[in-house]
């Protein structure tokens, strides 16, 4: 009898430790992958401040690609060309034998605003998912430049750069730091531009913006969040702000409507990719591109109808305003 019950006993306790052994195991995997929210392989949402510009379109694209939802920024997300172009895009790769992985949301935003801030934070809360605490990253590509001597340049020009420039980074931090800290999230800053003549105070901007993304870094760090800045010292100055380019190809209904998103090498995107998938990122990526010209023409659906007139052939002016 003793023996028979020691083995009842001997089978209940195997019985018992490996549904505790189960459990355990369940519980270090839900751990795992709440901690894993913050890298790439749970494809969580980024917010991109601008996509009213080539560079922030292009961003916004890749990205999605990669199987993340992109908040993509603009001052209008329903009438505006960019918003437009990029709606086209979404169902281009709807409709192709690839299909988008990820998904892009428009959202309007205007990094001089605060109220627009403050609301298109409570938007994004609302788009995300059940399980999502927060996002992964803000990816600011907001900004200004004015090319020309300082004893030919107006004051406003001044002002309109540092209200974008410094002040719209400051703002944007205020903003979104809370959809950042819950997922230990990062903050990613265009830093340190070119130093070409004819940029004193966009290169002092530059410079300031690198200031406070030091600054920004120590103030965060004890909540888990990075900063990173992307030195853009190899790419032009007016290729980060400036607007996409349109043209079409036939004016025949059916035709696909293109726009060239001529700033970043592929590689170049793949720094802004490591910039937010490493584990322990850099302080600064650099965006080093050859000084060759590359193009990427990005295909849409011709639900959005350009004329083929000389205004969409146009190269866009070398001032980029308010963007």
């Amino acid at each position: 009898m003793e023996a028979q019950t020691a083995l009842v006993l001997t089978i209940q306790l195997i019985a018992l430790f490996s549904i505790a052994g189960a459990l355990l195991l369940y519980l270090l995997c839900k751990v795992r992958g709440t901690r894993d929210e913050g890298d790439g392989s749970q494809k969580g949402s980024i917010l991109v401040t601008c996509a009213d510009t080539a560079l922030g379109l292009q961003i916004c694209t890749y990205f999605a690609s990669k199987g993340h939802r992109v908040f993509a920024g603009m001052k209008d997300p329903i009438e505006s060309l960019p918003a437009k172009l990029l709606k086209g895009w979404m169902k281009m790769r709807e409709s192709s034998e690839t299909p988008l992985a990820g998904s892009v949301v428009p959202l309007r935003i205007d990094v001089t605003r605060e109220d627009i801030l403050r609301e298109a934070a409570e938007a994004m809360g609302i788009h995300l998912n059940a399980g999502e605490r927060g996002i992964l990253a803000v990816i600011n590509t907001a900004g200004s430049v004015y090319r020309g001597r300082i004893d030919s340049q107006d004051s406003l020009q001044w002002e309109n750069m540092f209200k974008n420039n410094v002040m719209g980074c400051l703002r944007t931090a205020r903003a979104f730091i809370g959809l950042l800290r819950p997922t230990r999230g990062r903050l990613i800053l265009l830093g340190s531009g070119n130093e070409d003549e004819g940029l004193t105070v966009f290169t002092a901007t530059r410079n300031a913006v690198q200031g406070c993304a030091d600054a920004l870094r120590r103030e965060l760090k004890p909540y888990g969040v990075s900063v990173v800045t992307l030195d853009s010292r190899g790419v032009p100055a007016e290729a980060l702000f400036k607007a996409p380019i349109p043209y079409t190809i036939s004016d025949e209904e059916g035709v696909p409507t293109q726009y060239s998103a001529e700033v970043l090498t592929s590689s170049a995107l793949g720094v802004i990719e490591r910039a937010l998938y490493e584990t322990r990122p850099s302080e600064t990526y650099c965006l080093s591109v050859p000084t060759t010209k590359f193009q990427v023409r990005l295909p849409c659906r011709s639900s959005l109808k350009i004329s083929s007139g000389a205004s969409c052939k146009q190269e866009p002016p070398k001032t980029i305003q308010n963007v």
